[in-house]
């Protein structure tokens, strides 16, 4: 009888227990009354310089967009994907697509549009006798924002710029003025309060005559793999005697310590280290120059940079054509996942780099015509559009893969640029409370 009462004890414990544990399980927390929402921030597309006509790209018609210095706050939309751009910058609604400004003035120059996730680095530019480059820093927000400005030189890094961007303005800054007389540069824009967006436009001339122009696509942080997926010589009708290419490829190393490198070239003759840059050593905070002349005169071809020390690069690509100069910087890129843009009508030669390319790319032509193929191949595999494209979407199904867009006029027409297959900005993360009308007191 008492083992029955005992077991009887024990019996209610366990389930006052199963109980408590339900109403625990199912009752709020008022410790996790929170959710996490993602989302993409607004980016910006650098406004036209020298009254260059210019257009902002964008993924499609529905994305709102303001002009920043403008009266409007807001966010309109209006029908048209393609946004003439004046002397204003334009603010672009947070959307998974990259939106892309398109200037040209003879020469072409095309740039991703973007937001800054605290430092942006620009390997280019120059500040000597031929240069007019710029260096735009662009205020979105309603509030003062202020960075510092770093620019190394073949001779170590000068002392450091600090500027002030009055709210929803862009303040542009000859690079000429910040290191006069160099003519190897790389720039860091350091963000110290505000959202900042920031643009290299490297401009050549010499006298009246114009040498070229492009954008130096900005990049993020150094790295240990440095891949530059999409460079070219002229091909096709533009190869010929009269015309002519020379690359040169641009590093640096940020940090305090040399690193070890190896530079290694891909295309579709195959992957090869050049002589000498098997162990090249890169002193640290020192830009240094290397003409790539040992490169495929005539076919697009990448750079591979292995570093034991995270560092930056670019290929500066010098053209002539008849009498006609032309230039176009390529920068490193992140790894490719999808990406979607707005090429309005251009033809591009897109170049992937990876151990194992698996590639989908869906197009939408001018004609309106829709183009679906699958790039793959080991280390290198390009993919020429047979028409102007408007719509273009990559999808990568392999890891470690990279891209680039290659434009290039086939005859009497507008120049060179190159445009990195990077997001314009990442997805990111917020908390917001939930509503608990528990936790409401009234007094």
């Amino acid at each position: 009888m008492r083992n029955l009462q005992i077991n009887k004890k024990y019996l209610a414990i366990i389930v006052a227990l199963i109980a408590l544990s339900l109403i625990a399980y199912v009752a709020p927390s008022r410790n996790e009354q929170v959710k996490i929402t993602y989302s993409y921030p607004a980016t910006v597309c650098p406004a036209s310089y020298n009254k260059a006509p210019a257009i902002a790209a964008l993924p499609n018609s529905k994305i709102g967009r303001r002009v920043i210095e403008g009266k409007s706050q807001k966010f309109s939309t209006k029908s048209a994907s393609a946004i003439a751009l004046g002397s204003a910058s334009l603010l672009v609604d947070g959307n998974p697509g990259t939106s892309l400004t398109f200037s040209n003035n003879g020469w072409k120059a095309v740039v991703p549009c973007s937001v800054s996730n605290g430092e942006q680095w620009f390997v280019g530019g120059s500040g000597a006798l031929t240069s007019k480059s710029i260096l735009s820093i662009v205020n979105s927000g309603f509030s003062e924002s202020s960075v510092e400005v770093e620019i190394f030189t073949p001779t170590g890094p000068i002392e450091v710029k600090p500027v002030t961007i009055s709210s929803n303005s862009t303040k542009n800054i000859s690079i000429d003025s910040l290191a006069p007389g160099e003519d190897s540069l790389v720039i860091a824009v350091k963000t110290k309060s505000g959202r900042v967006s920031s643009f290299l436009f490297d401009d050549r001339k010499r006298g009246l005559r114009s040498l070229g122009a492009d954008f130096v696509a900005p990049v993020g942080a150094p790295t240990k793999l440095l891949t530059i997926p999409a460079i070219s010589g002229l091909r096709g009708k533009m190869a010929t005697a009269s015309n002519s290419s020379t690359h040169s490829l641009r590093l640096m190393v940020p940090g305090t310590i040399d690193a070890n490198v190896e530079v290694s070239i891909n295309s579709n003759d195959g992957n090869f280290v050049p002589v000498g840059l098997a162990e090249l050593e890169v002193k640290s905070q020192r830009v240094l120059n290397i003409p790539l002349t040992f490169a495929p005169a005539k076919e697009a071809f990448s750079i591979i940079v292995k570093s034991d020390q995270p560092i930056l690069g670019s290929v500066l690509s010098t053209y002539t054509i008849g009498r006609s100069g032309e230039i176009a910087w390529a920068t490193g890129v992140d790894e490719l996942s999808r990406l979607t843009m707005n090429l309005t009508g251009s033809k591009p030669l897109v170049a992937f780099s990876g151990a194992n390319i698996n590639v989908t790319i869906d197009a939408v032509g001018t004609n309106g015509k829709k183009y679906k193929v699958d790039v793959k191949g080991s280390n290198f595999a390009i993919w020429q559009a047979p028409i102007g494209l408007n719509r273009i979407q990559f999808v990568s199904r392999s890891k470690g893969t990279t891209g680039g867009i290659i434009l290039q006029p086939e005859g009497v027409g507008i120049g060179s640029s190159y445009i990195p297959l990077n997001t314009g900005a990442n997805l990111e993360s917020a908390s917001e409370p939930i509503s608990d009308a528990d936790v409401i007191s009234r007094g």
